[in-house]
This record gives C-alpha cells, sequence and structure tokens, in this order.
C-alpha cells in the first residue's frame, strides 16, 4: 500500500487521532502518501428538513469553512494550514470562528481576500468531494479510509503508541476492508454494551 485518502471533518476528534496515527505511521514507512479529502459531518447529520449546508446560499457554518479554506490552502501549504487548525480545535479545544480561520489560512499562503470573493466557488468544491464520497464509497462518517479497492471507517481512543504499532494497525485494517468477507462492522464488547472497535467499514445501507 503505497497511498491512501483520508476523508475527515475537523469537528471530529477521531479525525484528529488519525492524523496522528497516520503521522506515526509515516516515521516507519517514509514513501506512504496520506491524502486528505473533505467530508462535512454537518451536512450528513442535518435534519431532512433543513437545507443542505454545501450550496452557495447554504446557512452559515464554521465546519464547512473550514474545509472550504482547506481546499484554497490546496493551492498553498496545506500541511500548515490543515495541522494548525487541527491543533486548535482538537489538541487546544478551542472554539474557532470564521476570522480565526482566515488568520490560520493567510498564515498558510492563501489569498484570503480572494477566497472570500469566491467562497461559493469553494463551497462547491467541499460539496462535489462529500457527494463523491458518498456515491463512490458509500461514506457515512469521519474518518474514512480508502485503502486500494475498499473504505474502512475508524474510531481510535487512544493513538498506537509507536511506529510500529501505527503501521501494524494500518496492515490489519488494510487487510480487514481488503478481504473477501462481507463485513458491515466489527465490535469490542466492552461491559453490558458493546463498542465500536478500532476497525470497522463503512456499508451504503448502513
Amino acid at each position: 500500500m503505497a497511498s491512501l485518502t483520508v476523508y475527515y471533518d475537523y469537528t471530529c476528534r477521531y479525525s484528529y487521532r488519525a492524523m496522528h496515527w497516520l503521522d506515526r505511521a509515516r516515521e516507519a514507512r517514509p514513501d506512504l502518501e496520506v491524502h486528505w479529502a473533505t467530508f462535512s459531518l454537518k451536512e450528513v447529520n442535518r435534519k431532512p428538513d433543513e437545507h443542505s449546508y454545501l450550496t452557495a446560499d447554504s446557512l452559515a457554518s464554521v465546519s464547512v469553512f473550514a474545509l472550504a479554506l482547506a481546499h484554497a490552502a490546496r493551492g498553498a501549504d496545506f500541511d500548515a494550514y490543515h495541522r494548525t487548525v487541527f491543533e486548535s480545535m482538537q489538541g487546544q479545544d478551542r472554539r474557532l470562528n470564521e476570522e480565526d480561520l482566515l488568520v490560520i489560512a493567510a498564515s498558510a499562503g492563501v489569498d484570503v481576500t480572494r477566497f472570500r470573493e469566491e467562497f461559493s466557488t469553494w463551497v462547491g468544491t467541499v460539496a462535489a468531494e462529500h457527494r463523491e464520497a458518498v456515491a463512490r464509497w458509500g461514506i457515512y462518517g469521519t474518518p474514512t479510509l480508502t485503502l486500494d479497492d475498499a473504505a474502512a471507517f475508524v474510531r481510535l481512543k487512544e493513538v498506537p503508541a509507536g511506529p510500529r504499532e501505527a503501521v501494524t494497525l494500518l496492515d490489519s485494517l488494510a487487510g480487514i476492508a481488503n478481504s473477501s468477507a462481507d463485513l458491515a462492522e466489527i465490535f469490542r464488547p466492552e461491559g453490558e454494551k458493546p463498542t465500536p472497535i478500532q476497525i470497522g467499514t463503512t456499508a451504503a445501507d448502513s
């Protein structure tokens, strides 16, 4: 496995942990390419009678705003923007507003004036990536990793302790996700109520 894609949302702590997990995996496997693709939890969790958050006239959403800026940052220093937003929102538990995000984006080389002028276009790129994830992979939550020809929804309680553990988990996940078994979910029972194990496959009919 030379590369993988992670569908994420900045409001998702599990996505934040996935970033650190894959950082550790790359310490042991430097040639591993990790691509980050946006997926809006605000959109997927909206009520049926609510207007879409991924249209030009959508209601304001800081989470969608952050994802739109991430698309703009792909033409600048995406890694700097991406990590700063994740560390601010999840590592430091800061409640960022749009102005905070624009400052971070500007520091990463994004032309924020142009971004504001073309905001509806950037929201459209988030919408396109989100809908492609649903149509192609049946994605419904974050983080979801696409590994070769399969997708897997992963929720880590803790980041693997070191590079070797991180790679072992990644390889195990890829093996299960690409197996011929017709999996929908894997759970690890803990006490009276089962909680999700780190590995779970996406299913369009979930």
